[in-house]
């Protein structure tokens, strides 16, 4: 047994668990689900906190940091907002389109 040397077969071992190519998306659709984070629920207070600095950025063109929920990550965009969509309900912030329900937290900079 002292002169026995493992030789690893690599990728070609696991190649019958990837036949099924339904059962591959499934898999990778289950692991990518498992990173996936909660949206952040906020209270009546904090979105009458976040209303009221959107209105005073717009306003006073300053610069902001929106951060926003999307696909289950959290996202950050820096920046000026430069449009406002009252029917879709979005802002437009360096040519990023993020809807207002979406958004966390708003930093005047």
């Amino acid at each position: 047994m002292d002169n026995y040397v493992y030789h690893d077969r690599k990728m070609m071992k696991w190649m019958p668990f990837n036949a099924l190519l339904e059962q591959s998306d499934y898999l990778k659709e289950l692991l990518y689900g498992k990173t996936k984070k909660p949206r952040p629920m906020l209270s009546v207070d904090q979105e009458e906190e976040l209303n009221y600095q959107l209105e005073t950025a717009y306003l006073f063109k300053s610069l902001v940091t929106v951060r926003y929920y999307h696909d289950g990550k959290v996202f950050e965009v820096v920046g000026v907002i430069t449009k406002t969509d009252q029917f879709k309900k979005t802002l437009f912030i360096n040519n990023n389109e993020i809807p207002a329900k979406l958004i966390v937290k708003i930093t005047l900079n």
